[in-house]
């Protein structure tokens, strides 16, 4: 148990250290008599959800039977006018504690009551909701412990606004530093909106664009369709974040010229709790005049020199069959080389290798 100024030192240390925050979370519920603590991002808490590790039975079937995109109980927390940590038990009923399905089918199963929560709104626009959770045998929540929390509230809700403008200086670093290497770029949020974007992305017109409410949009239809599955899994919770990496290719459109389009998930475990932001968007034009020479595609992709001479040759616009002809090749070797090139790279499809080998800039 951490002594009064102790607490304190810990919650303004999270901001800078957010690993921290486990701990604080621990404290809350172990000063207040009850199983754990959880701190959940409304924007999408299938992803932005931390807990004491003593809550894994909750947080993990929360997230597995996707409680967490049907909660009547964070609902009507969220609705409540509050100027603190309010008393659920206050807000539901008996009655409402045996109809109201999470409670039914997700709370009771695993003994929890009713517990005493509030929600912290951060500058990215987002509300943070923090929750101690009781077992129902440990008794109702204490007036005590709801005035000890109380006491906490401000300088948790500083801390989280600290965090949150940290994290946001953090991306919009990144965001500029991808500027000066030249790459368009720009950062989504969990349900698709453009939070920051360089100049240089603005520069992509037609090919891209920001259009109505802060949507992307590609002149490539194809391309609309895969941002938005993206976009619809890690919502769904379908998809986490940690494997949401993807990249699709965009055609050459009127003076835009060809180009890769890398979709890069925003991590960082406890820090993204406190920034709506969800993928890194970078936008890696294609130049075919500028392949990297065999040995640089072959050292990237531990490919032997024969593999890595044909890969170059495709990179370069050739298909198999001029392939062939230059390396003087069949082309059913030609064929078999991008059969290992394929399971080499870790790729199914020979248009993303290539695609990804065009988009590879060389030193200079």
């Amino acid at each position: 148990m951490f002594s009064a100024a102790e607490t304190l030192e810990k919650i303004y240390e999270a901001a800078f250290f957010p690993q921290n925050w486990y701990q604080i979370l621990d404290h809350m519920a172990e000063a207040t008599n009850a199983q754990g603590t959880s701190l959940v991002s409304t924007s999408s808490p299938t992803t932005h959800w931390l807990a004491s590790e003593a809550l894994e039975d909750m947080t993990q079937k929360m997230i597995e039977e996707g409680w967490v995109t049907r909660n009547a109980r964070a609902e009507k927390l969220l609705s409540i006018e509050q100027f603190g940590f309010v008393d659920e038990a206050e807000h539901f009923s008996e009655a409402d504690y045996n109809a109201i399905p999470i409670f039914t089918d997700m709370m009771q199963p695993l003994g929890y009551g009713f517990g005493t929560s509030t929600f912290i709104s951060t500058p990215s626009g987002d509300r943070i909701i923090v929750a101690v959770e009781k077992k129902k045998v440990t008794g109702p929540v204490e007036k005590s412990a709801i005035a000890y929390l109380d006491q906490l509230r401000p300088h948790l809700a500083r801390a989280a606004m600290m965090s949150s403008r940290l994290e946001f200086e953090r991306i919009n670093a990144a965001v500029e530093a991808l500027q000066l290497t030249g790459l368009p770029s720009a950062v989504l949020t969990f349900d698709g909106r453009v939070m920051l974007a360089n100049t240089l992305l603005e520069g992509f017109a037609p090919q891209i664009g920001i259009v109505a409410r802060d949507r992307l949009r590609f002149a490539h239809v194809p391309a609309n369709d895969v941002l938005a599955n993206a976009i619809n899994q890690l919502q769904s919770g379908a998809l986490h974040l940690k494997s949401a990496s993807r990249s699709f290719p965009l055609p050459r459109y009127e003076d835009a010229p060809p180009a890769i389009v890398h979709l890069v998930p925003v991590l960082g475990d406890a820090r993204d709790v406190f920034v709506r932001a969800a993928f890194f968007l970078v936008v890696t034009p294609v130049d075919r005049t500028r392949v990297p020479t065999a040995e640089t595609i072959g050292g990237l992709f531990d490919l032997s020199p024969a593999e890595a001479r044909v890969a170059r040759s495709l990179a370069a616009g050739n298909d198999v069959g001029g392939t062939a002809s230059t390396l003087s090749l069949s082309a059913e070797t030609v064929r078999s080389h991008v059969k290992a090139i394929l399971a080499k790279s870790g790729m199914s499809r020979q248009t993303d290798f290539v695609a990804a080998v065009a988009s590879i800039r060389p030193i200079a």
